[in-house]
């Protein structure tokens, strides 16, 4: 009987597609320490749970190896769900809120966790057990520590077991084409972790493996503890960050200078972040993006993107025609969407999933009426109208947050 870590052609296809595909998700995707990924043992990933699927599809990219995740097991009710799902080297997993006699499913479930592991192949939890868009982390459930200790005692001194830490910082969780950054942190060396607390009992060992799992797995984010301060250290930090840090292109020193800002007010200015809070709430209410107080633009400098934006609009509307498939299933799914943190999920799928086949299905139609060269330019076209579209759009909106700030700048601050 097939393992779901078995070698699978079909799989490494795709998972070649998603390697070329995803980046386009994004305007930049930065990928930091990759050489601290352990090249021997047995391996389980550990990344932030920010952004529903795509934080799935950046650890696949982080170093575009197969990798067997579990998920939620609600979405694995439906036998077709199911298979595809197991086609994806997905595994179930069932959370207290599923029920207390479901829980009892679990254990086979680590069971194949722990054989994945044995056969080396590398493993994913996202140990917060549930996603959150917001510059922190959330306590850690036992599950990732069960699983690294039940693997412990079946792999022993055999090979090494590493836990890697994976922070997934995003710019903007909604906005289709924002930038991320991937950074991989210390790994956390199991066999030596229990030689270093041999004094603890199993309890102990639990809960200090998870202590330290979390703090390594802040310092891979910006971590902003989860109070009634996050929205002004979030707000003030950004903004006392200033227009370099912003539109900077090292992401990672992007990170740890918002970070530090960030640790700095918590300790000693609470004003400035109940100063900050209460700014918050006015821009939002005016509907202004904090870009616009980061980056505050001249008049001159609005008038030129205006321009551009407008010379820029026949290709646009061009690449809209051919990206319409995509654009009408986004908006069907985003009205019916309880989660909105799902959307920039709904957008890749939409994008590069379903938009090819409907546009190859239509290029090759037209080619009984209309040359093959004007087909095939239609067609590559496609490929580059997520970029020109959502780009263009979301340059629109930030113009517009602009404008409005210059207007209601004096009521916000």
């Amino acid at each position: 009987m097939r393992k779901i870590q078995d070698k699978n052609r079909y799989y490494n296809l795709l998972l070649k597609y998603l390697m070329v595909t995803f980046p386009m998700a994004y305007r930049k995707i930065e990928r930091r320490n990759l050489d601290a990924i352990p090249k021997d043992g047995a391996v389980i990933f550990a990344p932030n749970h920010a952004n529903t699927l795509m934080d799935a599809f950046a650890v696949l990219i982080t170093d575009g190896k197969p990798k067997v995740f579990v998920a939620r097991a609600d979405i694995f009710k439906k036998k077709t769900m199911s298979d595809i799902l197991h086609f994806f080297k997905m595994l179930p997993i069932n959370r207290i809120r599923d029920g207390v006699e479901n829980l009892a499913a679990n254990d086979a479930i680590m069971k194949q966790c722990v054989d994945v592991l044995c056969d080396g192949v590398p493993f994913c939890i996202l140990p917060e057990g549930r996603h959150r868009p917001m510059h922190s982390l959330l306590p850690l459930k036992k599950g990732i520590a069960r699983i690294a200790f039940e693997a412990y005692d079946q792999i022993k001194d055999r090979m090494p077991i590493y836990i890697v830490p994976i922070g997934l910082e995003y710019e903007d969780y909604f906005e289709f084409r924002s930038r991320l950054l991937i950074n991989v942190g210390k790994p956390l060396h199991l066999q030596e972790f229990v030689a270093e607390h041999a004094e603890y009992n199993e309890q102990e060992l639990y809960r200090h493996l998870l202590l330290d799992l979390s703090q390594r797995m802040k310092d891979t984010i910006i971590y902003l503890p989860d109070d009634e301060r996050y929205e002004g250290a979030w707000e003030a930090a950004n903004i006392l960050s200033g227009r370099d840090t912003a539109a900077s292109g090292n992401l990672l020193e992007r990170k740890r200078r918002i970070q530090s800002l960030a640790e700095r007010l918590l300790k000693r200015h609470p004003n400035i972040i109940e100063r900050a809070r209460r700014q918050a709430e006015r821009r939002k209410k005016f509907g202004i993006r904090l870009r616009s107080r980061i980056d505050r633009k001249k008049g001159w400098e609005l008038v030129i993107r205006g321009l551009l934006l407008i010379l820029y609009s026949p290709f646009v509307l061009l690449e809209a025609v051919l990206l319409l498939p995509a654009l009408v299933f986004t908006g069907i799914i985003k009205k019916k969407l309880k989660d909105i943190t799902f959307i920039n999920s709904i957008r890749y799928v939409a994008c590069y999933v379903l938009n090819p086949i409907v546009m190859l299905i239509v290029c090759l139609a037209a080619l009984f009426f209309a040359p093959w060269w004007a087909c095939l330019a239609a067609y590559l076209l496609s490929w580059i109208a997520p970029i020109a579209v959502y780009d263009w759009s979301n340059a629109v909106r930030h113009l517009y947050s602009d404008l409005k700030y210059r207007q209601y700048r004096k009521a916000i601050e």
